[in-house]
């Protein structure tokens, strides 16, 4: 495991913030005013932030409101989230022993079922790996998981309070230093020879990514047999005007530019 503590940076936190509020703003439909009242006065110091980089601006009743700068934001969250799905999230069950993806069988299990079978223990999560081979911040994998999972919840009381406080980032933090890491991965094959963790996990990424062209043939395959889907990896929400390149990722070093924006 890792031995250095990961640390997300005061301006990263107010990012990963600043989308998740502006997706409630403009998605939810939460309207916010300057002058702020029970729990929402937590986020005071988030919307002065948000104000500050352009990302909100205040409309003539004095509510906040998204400028074109903040729905760009919005815009890149949404592509990084469903690029998480499409490429990224599947490297959360691996079995090495094996070679093999949980995600194999996504499609035959509905959710009750897919939940018990994707925990087996067999199944270790190598997503914080695949980020550092990337050369992606980790930290951006785990916060996309929490949206996918739903940690960021509107209906628990004092959320507000959740989403600008240190815990929830110290949470990612931990998730990261207590990750797999590439290194763990490492072993020494039956001849003695040693095989490095940056072998094993370029194998891993190069099946993955297979997997994940493979998985979107099949999810198309049953759009049009019957429009339904029995699991999460198809996003009925997802924006009808990203494009997702299946075949650059054959390539286990292509990492998309959407990455490196805010």
């Amino acid at each position: 495991m890792a031995s250095k503590h990961f640390n997300i940076i005061e301006e990263q936190r107010k990012e990963y913030a600043a989308g998740y509020l502006l997706d409630l703003m403009i998605n939810g439909q939460n309207r916010y005013s300057v002058v702020l009242e029970g729990s929402n006065r937590d986020l005071e110091p988030l919307l002065v932030h948000m104000m500050t980089v352009g990302y909100v601006d205040l409309d003539e009743d004095n509510f906040y409101m998204a400028t074109n700068k903040g729905l760009e934001k919005l815009e890149n969250l949404k592509q990084r989230y469903e690029e998480y799905l499409a490429h990224f999230d599947l490297y959360c069950a691996v079995d090495l022993e094996e070679g093999l993806f949980a995600f194999e069988k996504i499609f035959e299990y509905d959710d009750s079922r897919w939940d018990g079978y994707i925990n087996q223990e067999r199944f270790v999560d190598l997503r914080v790996a695949v980020a550092w081979f990337k050369k992606i911040n980790p930290s951006d994998l785990v916060f996309l998981s929490f949206l996918k999972e739903g940690v960021f919840d509107v209906d628990k009381a004092n959320w507000q309070f959740d989403l600008v406080s240190g815990l929830m980032w110290e949470k990612i933090e931990k998730i990261v230093d207590t990750a797999i890491q590439i290194e763990d991965l490492g072993y020494r094959g039956g001849d003695r020879a040693e095989v490095s963790g940056m072998s094993v996990i370029e194998d891993v990424i190069t099946q993955g990514a297979e997997l994940s062209a493979k998985l979107h043939a099949e999810e198309e395959h049953l759009n049009q047999a019957d429009n339904e889907f029995p699991n999460d990896y198809y996003d009925a929400n997802s924006p009808s005007n990203f494009v997702t390149t299946y075949e650059s990722y054959y390539d286990p070093f292509y990492i998309s530019p959407i990455w490196f924006l805010y």
